[in-house]
């Protein structure tokens, strides 16, 4: 009876942690895919941070949330989508929204997107951590 328990439960997180990890994915990959629909608007987003290359940063930026978003959607190295999408999060949040350089009528909004993107960095770590411990588990 104790085997069945523990075989229940350790599906139940299996995939609670699966369908968690799918979500954070479906962030990455409709915001990539909406950026290909919006892809001038979001070059000149991009070139008024005075950023070079905005039209290269774009696609490299498109690349980054669609691929990194199927990695953790499908769970085909999750666990370097995450790494990725993590070391991704550090610059565009600190670049485009810089709540300490807002104007007062910005500045919630500001926070509340780096807030938001701290948050979802947090899930990367957390992803990138369990996806490490489990290909350790499989080295023999």
């Amino acid at each position: 009876m104790a085997m069945t328990t523990i075989s229940i439960a350790s599906t139940i997180v299996s995939r609670t942690y699966s369908v968690g990890r799918a979500l954070l994915g479906s962030l990455f990959l409709f915001s990539g895919l909406l950026k290909i629909d919006s892809f001038a608007a979001y070059s000149a987003w991009i070139a008024s941070a005075a950023l070079p290359n905005p039209d290269l940063l774009l696609v490299l930026t498109i690349v980054i949330e669609i691929g990194g978003g199927l990695t953790l959607i499908s769970g085909w190295n999750a666990r370097w989508g995450a790494l990725l999408l993590a070391l991704f999060l550090i610059p565009t949040t600190i670049i485009f929204h810089g709540f300490w350089r807002a104007d007062p009528a910005d500045f919630l909004n500001q926070l509340n997107h780096i807030l938001k993107n701290v948050s979802i960095l947090g899930g990367m770590l957390v992803v990138f951590a369990i996806e490490s411990s489990r290909s350790q588990a499989r080295v023999p």
